[in-house]
Protein backbone atom coordinates (compact mmCIF):
# COMPACT_ATOMS: atom_id res chain seq x y z
CA UNK A 1 0.00 0.00 0.00
CA UNK A 2 1.49 3.48 -0.97
CA UNK A 3 -0.02 7.35 0.40
CA UNK A 4 -1.38 8.66 -2.67
CA UNK A 5 -2.89 12.35 -0.99
CA UNK A 6 -3.19 14.26 1.69
CA UNK A 7 -6.07 16.59 1.64
CA UNK A 8 -5.83 19.73 4.09
CA UNK A 9 -8.26 22.10 4.41
CA UNK A 10 -6.83 25.46 4.36
CA UNK A 11 -8.04 29.75 3.99
CA UNK A 12 -6.42 30.74 1.22
CA UNK A 13 -5.46 28.11 -1.38
CA UNK A 14 -3.10 30.13 -3.21
CA UNK A 15 -1.13 31.23 0.13
CA UNK A 16 -1.07 28.08 0.75
CA UNK A 17 0.06 26.42 -2.92
CA UNK A 18 2.77 29.67 -2.32
CA UNK A 19 4.30 28.26 1.07
CA UNK A 20 4.98 24.74 -0.36
CA UNK A 21 5.92 25.61 -3.40
CA UNK A 22 8.71 28.23 -2.20
CA UNK A 23 9.88 26.40 1.20
CA UNK A 24 9.14 22.69 0.73
CA UNK A 25 9.50 22.19 -3.05
CA UNK A 26 6.73 21.21 -4.48
CA UNK A 27 4.80 21.99 -7.77
CA UNK A 28 1.23 23.39 -8.36
CA UNK A 29 0.13 21.11 -11.35
CA UNK A 30 -3.98 22.53 -11.01
CA UNK A 31 -4.97 26.01 -12.18
CA UNK A 32 -2.83 28.38 -10.47
CA UNK A 33 -5.17 31.02 -9.83
CA UNK A 34 -8.08 28.81 -8.32
CA UNK A 35 -9.15 30.19 -5.14
CA UNK A 36 -11.10 27.28 -4.50
CA UNK A 37 -8.50 23.74 -4.90
CA UNK A 38 -4.67 22.76 -5.56
CA UNK A 39 -3.25 20.00 -6.14
CA UNK A 40 1.19 19.66 -5.52
CA UNK A 41 3.12 17.25 -6.38
CA UNK A 42 6.46 16.13 -4.80
CA UNK A 43 7.35 14.60 -8.23
CA UNK A 44 7.86 11.35 -6.23
CA UNK A 45 3.95 10.13 -6.80
CA UNK A 46 2.92 11.73 -3.68
CA UNK A 47 -0.04 14.69 -3.82
CA UNK A 48 -0.75 17.54 -1.75
CA UNK A 49 -4.50 18.75 -2.16
CA UNK A 50 -5.09 21.79 -0.66
CA UNK A 51 -9.17 22.50 -0.34
CA UNK A 52 -10.72 26.56 0.78
CA UNK A 53 -12.30 25.88 3.90
CA UNK A 54 -16.15 25.57 3.87
CA UNK A 55 -15.98 27.16 7.47
CA UNK A 56 -13.18 29.34 8.83
CA UNK A 57 -13.75 28.88 12.27
CA UNK A 58 -12.62 25.05 11.91
CA UNK A 59 -9.40 24.49 12.94
CA UNK A 60 -6.86 21.69 13.18
CA UNK A 61 -6.22 19.55 16.52
CA UNK A 62 -3.18 20.34 18.83
CA UNK A 63 -0.19 18.21 17.48
CA UNK A 64 -1.60 17.79 13.81
CA UNK A 65 0.86 18.21 11.55
CA UNK A 66 2.89 16.34 8.15
CA UNK A 67 6.17 15.61 7.86
CA UNK A 68 9.17 15.95 5.17
CA UNK A 69 12.21 13.68 4.99
CA UNK A 70 15.26 15.17 3.95
CA UNK A 71 18.88 13.63 3.31
CA UNK A 72 20.91 15.77 5.78
CA UNK A 73 20.96 18.08 8.59
CA UNK A 74 22.22 20.41 6.12
CA UNK A 75 19.14 20.25 4.29
CA UNK A 76 16.93 20.68 7.37
CA UNK A 77 19.14 24.01 7.97
CA UNK A 78 18.95 25.08 4.46
CA UNK A 79 14.70 24.78 4.80
CA UNK A 80 15.07 26.49 8.54
CA UNK A 81 16.63 29.53 6.91
CA UNK A 82 14.82 30.19 4.03
CA UNK A 83 11.37 29.73 6.37
CA UNK A 84 13.12 32.05 8.99
CA UNK A 85 14.03 34.50 6.10
CA UNK A 86 10.67 34.56 4.48
CA UNK A 87 8.90 35.31 8.09
CA UNK A 88 7.05 32.08 8.76
CA UNK A 89 6.99 31.05 12.62
CA UNK A 90 9.24 28.34 12.83
CA UNK A 91 11.03 26.01 15.49
CA UNK A 92 14.66 25.96 16.23
CA UNK A 93 16.36 22.83 14.89
CA UNK A 94 15.62 20.37 17.16
CA UNK A 95 18.07 17.52 17.74
CA UNK A 96 17.34 14.39 19.61
CA UNK A 97 17.60 10.06 19.42
CA UNK A 98 15.20 9.92 16.46
CA UNK A 99 16.99 12.77 14.22
CA UNK A 100 17.51 16.65 13.55
CA UNK A 101 13.60 18.30 12.61
CA UNK A 102 12.16 21.66 12.53
CA UNK A 103 8.42 22.50 12.92
CA UNK A 104 7.06 25.32 10.91
CA UNK A 105 3.43 26.69 11.84
CA UNK A 106 1.13 27.25 8.99
CA UNK A 107 -1.24 30.74 8.76
CA UNK A 108 -4.09 27.60 9.15
CA UNK A 109 -2.45 26.53 12.78
CA UNK A 110 -0.96 22.88 11.57
CA UNK A 111 2.62 21.96 11.85
CA UNK A 112 4.91 21.43 8.79
CA UNK A 113 7.76 18.79 9.83
CA UNK A 114 11.41 18.79 8.23
CA UNK A 115 13.29 16.27 9.68
CA UNK A 116 16.37 13.38 8.66
CA UNK A 117 16.21 10.19 10.66
CA UNK A 118 19.59 9.89 13.13
CA UNK A 119 21.51 7.13 11.11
Amino acid sequence: MKLNHLDLQVADVQQSVHLFETIFGLTCDSNRASPALAFLSDGQGFTLVLQKKKDDAEKYPDGFHLGFLVDTVSDVERVHALATSAGHQVSDVITNGRGTMIYLRSSDGYLVEVSVRKH
